[in-house]
């Protein structure tokens, strides 16, 4: 987790971390990039065992990585998700 996602997190003790994508290493870090160039924290889960071992974080090794963000920003990491897949 990052250091402003963790920060934002205990700012509000509400929010809770969501698992908004799960997908190839590569994949996953587009996503990441997406979502933080437009104002949403996000960060990796399982990046490093996602790429060097990915059938111990993900049944036959299938989608490794996952990109966490606090689920208040849901709706809008969807929206900017959706329309990342729709343009590449």
């Amino acid at each position: 987790m990052t250091k402003e996602l963790k920060h934002k997190k205990n700012k509000n003790m509400n929010s809770k971390l969501i698992i908004i994508f799960e997908g190839k290493p590569m994949n996953a870090d587009l996503i990441k990039q997406v979502l933080n160039d437009n104002g949403i924290d996000a960060c990796l889960k399982d990046q490093l065992m996602g790429t060097i071992a990915p059938w111990q974080v993900s049944a036959g090794g299938f989608e490794p990585v996952k990109v966490e963000i606090l689920e208040e920003d849901k709706e809008k990491a969807l929206k900017l998700i959706d329309e990342f897949n729709k343009s590449s």
